[in-house]
């Protein structure tokens, strides 16, 4: 009976190892853990947009972090607006026609649309662009969130593209973000 076993968990070891999923190796590209300082309070290389009538605070928040230091909060109180929290320098050295997969943990609290009906969003995309630009719709991914969940999408790079830019599109609510990360996935 031992044999029999021995040869069954045998035969499925060997059956999970040959499954395509098992076999895609993810190789880190970029990595923010939302941990580098700037004089003015913002992440390092990450900047704001915001529209003139728009109340916005932001920090980093030692308190509510998914892991390290901090996670960096923006808090969009009502009636809301538009705050645009984006990458400065793109992410170098995609691939052409290679898979990618963006990674983020995010935590919630009182999101909703602005007063002109724009959906928060973490947004990415190559350059040259690809259309429709691969898009996370906060509201939908967090609807009864409470505590931090991660999120991922995963695109495949145009023949053309060798960059990424990133920007999160926020409208009212508090959002806490940390551990973002792109993988190229390969065979």
């Amino acid at each position: 009976m031992k044999t029999v076993t021995g040869l069954v968990c045998w035969f499925v070891i060997c059956m999970v190892a040959a499954s395509p999923g098992f076999c895609e190796a993810y190789r880190l590209i970029y990595e923010e853990g939302f941990e580098k300082k700037t004089l003015d309070n913002i992440p390092e290389d990450w900047e704001f947009k915001i529209d003139p009538k728009t109340k916005t605070e932001y920090g980093f928040d030692t308190a509510e972090k998914r892991s390290g230091t901090y996670s960096y909060k923006i808090d969009i109180p009502p009636p809301g607006g538009r705050a645009t929290f984006s990458k400065i320098d793109t992410v170098k050295n995609l691939r052409p026609g290679k898979k990618y997969e963006v990674s983020l943990w995010l935590k919630v609290r009182d999101l909703g649309y602005s007063p002109n009906f724009i959906a928060p969003a973490f947004r990415f995309n190559t350059q040259p662009r690809l259309r429709p630009v691969p898009t996370m719709d906060l509201i939908f991914l967090m609807k009864g969130e409470t505590g931090w969940k991660n999120l991922t999408l995963t695109i495949t790079a145009p023949p053309d593209a060798t960059e990424m830019n990133l920007d999160f599109v926020l409208t009212r609510g508090t959002v806490w973000i940390d551990d973002l990360q792109i993988f190229e996935i390969g065979e």
